[in-house]
C-alpha cells in the first residue's frame, strides 16, 4: 500500500451543475443521473459548494435556481500528503459529514472527499484501527514507556500569535520527536500535546538534543516571545497496574513539571528524576553547581576538626551559613547511617524521618561518592519530602575512619540561588 496519495488520486468524481441552472433543469439532471445524492456546483467556473436531491425534492417555486439551494463546502487545493496526514483532512469535515470539494492549483474542479472515503483509506493501516489510547491500556504492567510532550504558556502564545501558528508550533514539536524517538506516536487534541508508546527508555542526552533542537527553530521563529518552553514526562508502564493509576500519575507529572520554570522533563520509575534543559542559563547552572559543592567542601571541614560526638550540633549550625540545605546525615564506610537525618529547623514542609541504622550501601550515591570522593545528583524525587531535589556527598576522613556526609537541597531552593546568582551578575 502506497506511503504518499495525491488527494486527487483518492476523490470521487461527483458531476457538476452550474449556479445559475433553474431548479426544474436542476431536477431533470438528478432524474438523469439517479445514483448521485449530491452535485458540485460551479460559478464562474469554479466550485462553490453542493447541492443535495433531498434539498430539490418537492420544490414548488419556479423562480429558484440552484444558487439558492446551494451549501457551501470545505475546499481544499490538491496536495501530495503522507497517509497519517489523511487524519487531518477528516477532522476538516463538519459534524453533519459533508464533502470537501479538492481542487487544483489554479482553482479548477478536481472531485470530492467525503467522510467514508477518507474512513477507508485511514483504515487501512492498521495502526489507525486500534488507537494509541488503546496500544497504551494493553501495555499496562509491560516494559514500555510512554512519553508526552507539550508546550507551557501555549495559550499566551496562542493569543499572541494566533491559531495557525500554534498549530504550526505543536507541528515543529511533532516532528522532532518524531525524530528522536521511535514507537507511535499521536497528537491529542483535548491536550494539545504528543503522545508516544515507545520501548526506548528515556536518556538525558537524547532529551536534551530534542529539546535543544526545538529551542532552536523556535528561537529563529519567535525570538520577541521567549515565554513558551517544553515540558516532558516518560513513564514506565510496567510500574502501572491500572488506567485509573495511569491518568492519575500523569495529571501529578504534568502539574509538577509545569511549576518548574525552564525546559523540563520528569522521568518517572523507581525513583523519579527530573531533566533540565536551559541554555540561557547553561552557564550560570554550572556555577551554581560548583557554589554547592565549595560550600559543602566547608561543611565537610568543619565536621573534620571537630570531635565526632558534636557532629550533629555542628551541622544544625551550618543551616545557618549554609541555608539553602534542608537536610544532612552521615554514613559510616560500610554503608549505614550513622546520624539521624539532621533537618533545617526553617523547613515549613513535612520531611520524612531517614533514622540511624538505615543501610545506604547499594545507593549509586554511596557507590560514586567511596570510589571518587564527591557526588552531586541528577534532580529527583526525594522520598523524604516528596518533592524534587538534589542530593550532594563527600567522604572525609576522621581519626584514621572514613565516613561520608550527605546533604539534600531542594529544588525550590535551587531556583532561589539561580535567581540570586542572576541578580549578582547584573550587578557585576
Amino acid at each position: 500500500m502506497k506511503k504518499y496519495f495525491e488527494l486527487g488520486e483518492i476523490c470521487i468524481s461527483v458531476p457538476t451543475v452550474s449556479y445559475d441552472l433553474s431548479v426544474n433543469e436542476l431536477k431533470q439532471i438528478f432524474s438523469e443521473l439517479r445514483i448521485y445524492e449530491y452535485l458540485t456546483v460551479l460559478k464562474g467556473g469554479k466550485p462553490i459548494g453542493v447541492v443535495f436531491k433531498k434539498d430539490v425534492e418537492g420544490i414548488t417555486k419556479k423562480d429558484l435556481i440552484v444558487g439558492d439551494l446551494t451549501r457551501l463546502a470545505v475546499k481544499i487545493r490538491d496536495f501530495n500528503l503522507e497517509r497519517d496526514g489523511l487524519i487531518g483532512i477528516i477532522e476538516l469535515l463538519p459534524i453533519i459529514k459533508e464533502p470537501i470539494i479538492v481542487t487544483d492549483k489554479k482553482g479548477k474542479y478536481i472531485g470530492v472527499l467525503t467522510y467514508d472515503v477518507l474512513l477507508h483509506y485511514i483504515t487501512k493501516y492498521r495502526e489507525y484501527i486500534i488507537p494509541l489510547i488503546q496500544h497504551i491500556r494493553k501495555s499496562l504492567g509491560k516494559e514500555l514507556y510512554l512519553y508526552i510532550f507539550g508546550i507551557k504558556n501555549l495559550k499566551g502564545f496562542k493569543e499572541k500569535f494566533g491559531y495557525e501558528k500554534t498549530k504550526g508550533l505543536i507541528k515543529i514539536l511533532y516532528e522532532e520527536i518524531q525524530e528522536s524517538f521511535s514507537g507511535e506516536i499521536e497528537e491529542i487534541a483535548e491536550t494539545e500535546e504528543i503522545w508516544m508508546l515507545s520501548r526506548e527508555p528515556p536518556e538525558k542526552e537524547k532529551v536534551k538534543a530534542l529539546f535543544g533542537e526545538f529551542f532552536k527553530e523556535y528561537a529563529v521563529l519567535f525570538a520577541d516571545y521567549p515565554k513558551a518552553s517544553l515540558y516532558g514526562i516518560s513513564i514506565n508502564l510496567r510500574y502501572v497496574d491500572s488506567q485509573e493509576n495511569l491518568y492519575k500519575k500523569i495529571k501529578e507529572l504534568r502539574e509538577r513539571a509545569k511549576k518548574i520554570s525552564g525546559y523540563i522533563f520528569v522521568v518517572h520509575g523507581i525513583q523519579p528524576k527530573l531533566i533540565l534543559y536551559d541554555p540561557r542559563k547553561k552557564k550560570l547552572l554550572k556555577n551554581i553547581k560548583e557554589k554547592i559543592l565549595s560550600d559543602f567542601l566547608e561543611i565537610v571541614e568543619e565536621l573534620v576538626n571537630s570531635p565526632k560526638d558534636i557532629w550533629e550540633f555542628v551541622l544544625y549550625d551550618m543551616f545557618k551559613k549554609y541555608p539553602y540545605f534542608e537536610l544532612f546525615y552521615l554514613i559510616s564506610s560500610s554503608g549505614l547511617q550513622i546520624s539521624n537525618n539532621i533537618v533545617n529547623p526553617n523547613v515549613n514542609y513535612f520531611i520524612v524521618q531517614g533514622k540511624k541504622g538505615a543501610d545506604r550501601s547499594k545507593r549509586p550515591y554511596f557507590k560514586e561518592t567511596m570510589e571518587k570522593g564527591e557526588y552531586i545528583s541528577d534532580i529527583y524525587l526525594s522520598k523524604a519530602t516528596d518533592d524534587f531535589c538534589i542530593t550532594v556527598a563527600k567522604r572525609f576522613e576522621h581519626n584514621g575512619k572514613l565516613y561520608i556526609l550527605a546533604g539534600d537541597i531542594n529544588f525550590k531552593e535551587i531556583h532561589r540561588l539561580i535567581k540570586e546568582n542572576t541578580a549578582t551578575e547584573k550587578v557585576s
